[in-house]
């Protein structure tokens, strides 16, 4: 039986995300690929993209603290996510 790991985070696929969030999971890729929403990709960048759950919160709640009743949030750069989120940007490849 497998048990999980204290070390290793949780991991949520495309599509949990994608149905905790009422988007469609294009949106959900674009968005990763973009660097709009927090993800990783497993083995690299054609890996398997994940999603760990804290990071989602967070995002969210940014998100939430940035919106202003009668306008749109503010557009977060790939940066700005990663210092918020205590981790070094993905350079595009």
């Amino acid at each position: 039986m497998a048990t999980k790991s204290r070390d290793l985070p949780e991991l949520l696929k495309p599509s949990d995300v994608a149905a905790r969030l009422g988007v469609a999971r294009t949106w959900l890729y674009d968005a990763a690929r973009e660097g709009r929403i927090p993800s990783i990709r497993i083995g690299g960048g054609d890996g398997p993209l994940r999603f760990i759950p804290e990071d989602i919160e967070r995002w969210l709640e940014d998100a939430r603290t940035a919106w202003m009743p009668g306008r749109s949030a503010r557009p977060v750069s790939r940066a700005e996510v990663a210092q918020r989120l205590g981790v070094r940007a993905r350079r595009r490849s």
